[in-house]
């Protein structure tokens, strides 16, 4: 009877595990926009779907692009970028540049084609927890946010 009980007991736990303990999985480009979906992002149509499928997604309110990388395909992806910009940081000196690469160890700080300010950041999501992709985008918003912030203080802006 312990047997069974303890065993009824394990079952409940396994079915009442929380959605954060879920493990995440980019194999399937549609179905990891619905766990973001799940998880609360709000992430646009997803796009490029036959190449390198891509949605943007807010991470505590900055638009950024994820883009599911290594994919064959469109499928079995093996890791996500994370892209976005500022439309109104243009022209930076390349010497802050290297000093924000200097100091942010998960992501690279560059100008695009326009001449704004970009981060990338790319990591291998593949079998984590929920709770350590919200992890990694918590990082990301911090980041954009303080990067945002030294641009500021540092008067690279366009608005004042």
């Amino acid at each position: 009877m312990r047997l069974i009980l303890a065993a009824a007991a394990a079952a409940l736990f396994v079915v009442a595990a929380p959605a954060q303990a879920q493990s995440v999985t980019i194999k399937n480009p549609a179905a990891f926009v619905a766990t973001l979906k799940a998880m609360g992002y709000e992430p646009g149509p997803l796009s490029k779907v036959d190449t390198t499928p891509e949605v943007d997604i807010k991470v505590n309110g900055f638009g950024t692009t994820l883009r599911l990388a290594g994919c064959t395909a469109g499928a079995d992806c093996k890791y996500i970028t994370l892209v976005a910009s500022y439309s109104d940081v243009v022209s930076p000196p390349l010497s802050w540049i290297q000093q924000m690469n200097d100091e942010f160890d998960l992501l690279r700080v560059g100008v695009d084609d326009k001449k704004e300010l970009y981060m990338f950041g790319a990591h291998v999501v593949e079998g984590l927890p929920r709770a350590e992709l919200k992890r990694i985008f918590d990082f990301w918003a911090a980041d954009t946010a303080s990067i945002g912030h030294e641009a500021v203080e540092g008067g690279y802006t366009t608005k004042k």
